[in-house]
């Protein structure tokens, strides 16, 4: 009977122990991707480890209860922003079946709120923002799938249950082949950003947000990139003063300030290259101090210094490991800022990074990196926290 109790305590430390472990595995938080299956869309959920790797979670990829988006051969699209984390729900696009999914959280678990997914209110969404309980959808149109349909972004409310109600008279339409590639409001919730220009020219929106959650275009906006064109991804600096634009004709970025109140758009300062072939993803390190582009040809990515007024200086560009060509889009640093993370969609590859005191990204040894999303087709969008 001795033996047996000792047995059953010995388990129950075991136990504890596990539980433990996989609490503080828990603790490092989680990848969020898309696996952008043309059935089955679903958002894929990756435990960070204290290591820097990613173990996928049980039960996940989590269906989104839409399509993704069967890429033509010779296809491709262009965005940033396809999966959101607001508060205790994650956000993702459905590009294949036009609508967008909200999911809420339960540790590394999701399940659709009620009424998801609901319709963007346009053609192939690929990207979401939300502040408060504003959201805001890109719905691209990507021209070589719907050459007849006019891209847009489109408003919503957002309850406190998760749903979403579209806002009357938000739509406000683009031209057909100019984007939207991104949308995002800044940090304080005053302004939206679209960049547009779908492998054409580079556009940059700006947008006052106004009470009633619709927008008024700022002075200066769109701007329109002349030196280095092709916008895609960009980041708000950490005041919200400045707006980082990846142009991908050139592989360089751009620099704008923007006011708060008015949304009002005026570029500042050169262009900043990297030599790293097309740059159209970024990521701010979560002290702001430091900017990393994704840059799609060369495999590669780049670190820039963010300077108090906004100016970038180039530190350097390193490349990624087993990546086919081209293959590199979106990138995300973890909350911590010692790990930097890597899209390579056509791979269907996570790949991971240590950042060292340099502030360059050092691919993790094989075996640890790249990770290989196993469900799906063109893994798509990134989100780390």
């Amino acid at each position: 009977m001795k033996a047996v109790l000792l047995l059953v305590a010995a388990a129950l430390a075991v136990g504890e122990f596990v539980e433990t472990r996989l609490a503080s595995a828990a603790s490092d938080g989680y990848a969020y991707t898309l696996n952008n299956d043309g059935e089955r869309n679903g958002v894929v959920v990756l435990t960070r480890n204290d290591d820097g790797t990613l173990t996928e979670m049980a039960g996940s990829p989590f269906a989104t209860g839409g399509r993704g988006l069967v890429v033509p051969t010779g296809g491709d699209f262009d965005a940033q922003g396809s999966v959101r984390v607001h508060g205790r729900h994650v956000l993702t696009v459905n590009p294949g079946s036009n609508s967008i999914a909200v999911l809420a959280i339960d540790g590394g678990r999701l399940s659709a709120v009620a009424g998801s997914p609901f319709a963007s209110g346009g053609v192939t969404p690929l990207s979401v923002t939300a502040h408060g309980d504003l959201v805001y959808v890109a719905n691209q149109a990507i021209p070589f799938i719907n050459p007849d349909r006019k891209p847009n972004i489109t408003g919503f409310r957002m309850g406190t249950d998760g749903r979403l109600t579209p806002i009357p008279g938000s739509t406000i339409e683009f031209p057909a082949g100019q984007g939207p590639a991104q949308v995002e409001f800044s940090p304080s919730g005053s302004v939206v950003a679209v960049t547009a220009g779908f492998q054409t020219d580079g556009r940059i929106h700006t947008f006052a947000v106004l009470p009633d959650g619709r927008l008024k275009e700022g002075p200066g906006s769109p701007f329109i990139t002349r030196e280095v064109n092709g916008t895609v991804g960009y980041s708000w600096s950490a005041d919200g003063r400045h707006l980082v634009v990846s142009n991908f004709r050139g592989s360089a970025m751009t620099v704008f300030s923007v006011d708060s109140t008015t949304a009002a758009i005026e570029p500042k300062g050169p262009a900043y290259p990297n030599g790293g072939g097309a740059a159209c993803w970024t990521a701010l390190s979560p002290d702001g101090t430091t900017l990393y582009t994704g840059n799609f040809v060369g495999n590669s990515i780049s670190a820039y210094s963010v300077m108090p007024d906004g100016t970038l200086s180039l530190i350097g560009t390193v490349a990624r490991r087993q990546a086919m060509k081209p293959d590199t889009k979106d990138v995300e640093v973890s909350p911590d800022g010692k790990y930097l993370y890597a899209i390579g969609p056509m791979a269907k590859h996570v790949a991971v990074f240590a950042i060292g005191a340099d502030r360059l990204p050092r691919e993790l040894p094989a075996g640890s990196s790249p990770y290989t999303v196993t469900s799906g087709q063109w893994t798509t969008g990134l989100v780390v926290k």
